[in-house]
């Protein structure tokens, strides 16, 4: 007989006398599992993250490439060398990495049609250098939302050409002082006559220095260095940030 054979008589012996004292590791009938032990109470924290939904593409906030609808245009190129009546058709730019962007729409008149004998200006830019424009306009904007207003006076801009005749440049300096005593900050944008003669160097370094005089005028006025752009003649940008204080405001009464 193999080992491993058991006799139907020992079968019967084990389930009378050892099979009632062994234990199962199972309490209730075979067929039924034991009652699982409680789980510990694990509280979950939900995070809510406050999505920002609003889509902040450049093309929602500047006429660029394609949407500029001109035949021939004013140019400043990417080196800002102005470019007087370019062919839309022959302007060239790197799509990858820059765009033409609408600096300047055609003047139109009291009935809204654009004058003939004017063109649009328009820039070649880095799209970071118009991200970065961008992102400072959108930060200006939530503050106002949120009525913050430690941002100061709102930022105005000037445009004066090289060629300005006297009293012009005077009337707009006019303004660029007052801007300047109510502590806002002033963009002045100087560019080359659309029409008619170039202005000469000493034109242009007069009215720099007219421009200087005025800044001196406002009591803690100042030049932000590092956004001066462009080329005396060419197109260039300057901006001042104003003071206010009681001395301008004594000169505004």
């Amino acid at each position: 007989m193999p080992s491993i054979h058991i006799s139907s008589t020992s079968r019967a012996l084990y389930r009378v006398f050892i099979a009632p004292h062994v234990r199962s590791p199972f309490r209730g009938t075979a067929h039924t599992l034991p009652n699982p032990a409680p789980l510990p109470w694990i509280s979950i924290r939900t995070i809510a993250f406050k999505k920002d939904t609003a889509r902040h593409a450049l093309s929602d906030h500047f006429t660029l490439d394609r949407a500029i609808n001109e035949d021939v245009i004013n140019l400043v190129d990417a080196d800002n060398n102005f470019r007087p009546n370019i062919p839309m058709h022959l302007v060239r730019w790197n799509r990858t990495t820059h765009h033409l962007m609408l600096l300047q729409a055609r003047p139109v008149d009291k009935y809204g049609h654009p004058y003939p004998d004017k063109l649009a200006t328009c820039k070649i830019v880095t799209k970071i250098e118009l991200r970065r424009r961008l992102e400072k306009a959108l930060e200006a904007e939530r503050k106002r939302a949120k009525g913050n207003t430690s941002a100061g006076p709102s930022q105005k801009t000037l445009e004066l050409n090289w060629a300005i005749g006297a009293n012009d440049l005077k009337h707009r300096l006019e303004k660029m002082k007052a801007f300047l005593k109510q502590g806002r900050k002033v963009e002045v944008m100087l560019g080359p006559k659309r029409r008619g003669r170039e202005a000469t160097r000493e034109e242009c370094e007069n009215v720099l220095k007219s421009i200087q005089s005025v800044v001196v005028e406002c009591k803690g006025a100042t030049e932000i260095k590092q956004r001066r752009e462009g080329a005396v003649g060419g197109v260039m940008t300057i901006v001042f940030q104003g003071a206010k204080t009681e001395e301008n405001n004594a000169g505004e009464g």
